[in-house]
């Protein structure tokens, strides 16, 4: 049987708003607990008072209090945007696999400013710029695309070393855009390179959410292609 004190951990780490309510003092206990009550009856499988989930509460506060915060704050060195870009997802075959490989060597393709491949587990996405696209397509022939998603744009947010080894850099990032309803086609990334593609509409948007969170002095360093 789970103890009250787990129950009411899982819970509260269920909530990105209830912990971040509770790791900033903002959290009333009492309406909270009342409110996790009958979830943690359920998880306990017994009858548990509001009073006892308050305490459980109160003493978890002491131990987040000395924890990295959930939602770091990340070092963005400047932003990089590259805009008339287009995705487009094959299924990956044997085949597909062999006309890749001849993408790679194709001199159009070597110099683009922009070109990401991701090999999934069933599918190959490429995204690259508009002025690519049929020589994709040319390059596949017969094989149809499962997708094409035209009007995309990337955001790339080059990022301090030290955030390799920081729990939650990504989701940070994701969270501000999220917060945005700013919709993420597809992430990217390398070492210190974060690469978030977007529908065009969305771009500036996007922008204006990176650049309130740097320095000052960076704001004035970004990219825009």
């Amino acid at each position: 049987m789970i103890k009250i004190a787990d129950a009411v951990r899982e819970v509260l780490f269920s909530s990105e708003i209830a912990h971040s309510a509770l790791c900033n003092g903002f959290l009333n206990l009492s309406s909270y607990a009342l409110s996790i009550q009958k979830e943690i009856e359920q998880r306990t499988k017994k009858s548990v008072r509001p009073g006892t989930i308050v305490v459980a509460l109160s003493r978890l506060s002491k131990t987040i209090d000395t924890q990295a915060p959930l939602t770091p704050v990340v070092d963005v060195k400047d932003l990089a945007v590259k805009t008339r870009l287009v995705e487009l997802t094959f299924d990956k075959t044997k085949i597909n696999r062999e006309k890749l490989q001849r993408l790679y060597i194709d001199q159009d393709f070597a110099t683009a400013d922009f070109l990401t491949v991701t090999y999934g587990v069933g599918e190959l996405s490429i995204v690259v710029p508009e002025s690519l696209k049929k020589s994709v397509l040319k390059l596949y022939g017969k094989q149809k695309p499962k997708l094409i998603f035209d009007n995309l744009a990337s955001l790339t947010l080059r990022i301090g070393e030290d955030c390799i080894n920081t729990p939650n850099v990504t989701f940070a990032l994701v969270r501000m855009l999220a917060l945005r309803r700013i919709n993420i086609v597809e992430i990217v990334s390398t070492f210190t390179e974060l690469t978030f593609i977007l529908h065009q509409n969305d771009l500036n948007e996007a922008i204006a959410t990176m650049l309130a969170s740097m320095p000052i002095q960076e704001k004035s360093k970004h990219n825009h292609k």
